[in-house]
C-alpha cells in the first residue's frame, strides 16, 4: 500500500487533482470568469487551479494563488515559469483568514478542499466575502467525510476508523456538509449547492486519496483499534480487491454564491 508524507502532499494533491478534474470544471464555469478579470484561488497548493484560471482570464486579466504551505508554493511556481504564465498567475504565501488585499479586490473567488483543515472557517469565508467585488462570485469545494462508505464485513471496524478520522485527525472533518450554512451567515446571494458523489472500486486509489493507511496507523497507535484488528481489516479489504468486489464511496460538495450589491 502506498506511503503517504502528509495531508497536504505535492503527489496527493495532483493525484486527486486528475480525479476532481470535471467537478473542477464546473466550478470553473460557476465563477463566470471573464477575460481580464482578477481571480482569487485560495489554499491553491501546486497551483493546478490557478493555471487553468490563468488560461481564462488570459491575455490582460490576474490570477493570484494564496496558500500557506511555501513547498507548495514553490511547486507552483515552477510550474507557471515552465509554461510562461508569471506574467498572468502569481502566488502569495498567506493565512487564509487574514487576505492580504484590499476590499472588493476580486471579480470572483474560489477553494477546493481547503475548508476541511480549517479551524476558523466562519473568519475565512468572511474574509474572501471582504476581498470579493459586489457581484463577484464564490465557489468552495469540500469533502463531507461522514459520507464516507466502505464495503466490510467488519463494520466496527470501519465505523472505528471513520469515527476516528472525523473526530480526531481532520481540524472541520465535517467541512463540506457545513459550507450552505456558511454562505447563508455571509449573507450570499444565490447560493446553489451541488452534490458529487464520487466512488472506486480500486482498493489503491482509495488508500491514496482518502491517506487510509495513514488513518489506520495513527488510528492503532492511539489504540483505537488493535493490531488484530487492522490486520483482519486489510485482510478483508485485500481480499475484495483481489476478488474485484471492493467498494467504497464519499460525497464532494460545492456550494457558490454572488455577493451582494448591498
Amino acid at each position: 500500500m502506498p506511503k503517504f508524507k502528509g495531508p497536504v502532499d505535492v503527489d496527493y494533491l495532483k493525484k486527486a487533482g486528475e480525479i476532481f478534474a470535471p467537478i473542477k470544471q464546473i466550478s470553473y464555469k460557476k465563477m463566470q470568469i471573464k477575460q481580464g478579470d482578477t481571480v482569487l484561488d485560495l489554499g491553491c497548493g501546486p497551483g493546478v487551479d490557478a493555471i487553468e484560471l490563468g488560461k481564462l482570464v488570459s491575455p490582460d486579466g490576474l490570477v493570484i494563488g494564496v496558500d500557506y504551505d511555501e513547498a507548495m508554493l514553490a511547486e507552483a511556481l515552477e510550474q507557471v515559469e515552465t509554461l510562461k504564465m508569471s506574467r498572468i498567475v502569481g502566488f502569495q504565501q498567506g493565512d487564509a483568514g487574514s487576505l492580504a488585499f484590499a476590499d472588493n479586490y476580486f471579480d470572483s473567488c474560489r477553494s477546493e478542499r481547503l475548508f476541511m483543515h480549517l479551524k476558523n472557517p466562519e473568519q475565512v469565508i468572511g474574509e474572501v466575502r471582504r476581498v470579493t467585488k459586489p457581484g463577484g462570485s464564490v465557489v468552495i469545494i469540500d469533502t463531507d467525510w461522514a459520507s464516507l462508505s466502505i464495503d466490510c464485513q467488519s463494520v466496527k471496524i470501519e465505523r472505528l476508523l471513520s469515527n476516528y478520522r472525523l473526530e480526531k485527525l481532520i481540524p472541520n472533518s465535517y467541512s463540506g456538509r457545513s459550507l450552505y450554512r456558511l454562505f447563508s451567515r455571509a449573507y450570499f446571494s444565490d447560493i446553489q449547492i451541488d452534490v458529487f458523489p464520487l466512488y472506486t472500486n480500486d482498493l489503491e486509489l482509495f488508500y491514496t486519496l482518502s491517506l487510509q493507511e495513514s488513518v489506520e496507523n495513527k488510528a492503532l497507535s492511539d489504540n483505537i483499534i488493535t493490531q488484530k484488528e487492522l490486520e483482519q481489516w486489510r485482510m478483508e479489504l485485500k481480499q475484495a480487491a483481489l476478488e474485484n468486489s471492493f467498494y467504497c464511496s464519499v460525497n464532494i460538495i460545492m456550494v457558490s454564491g454572488i455577493k451582494p450589491f448591498s
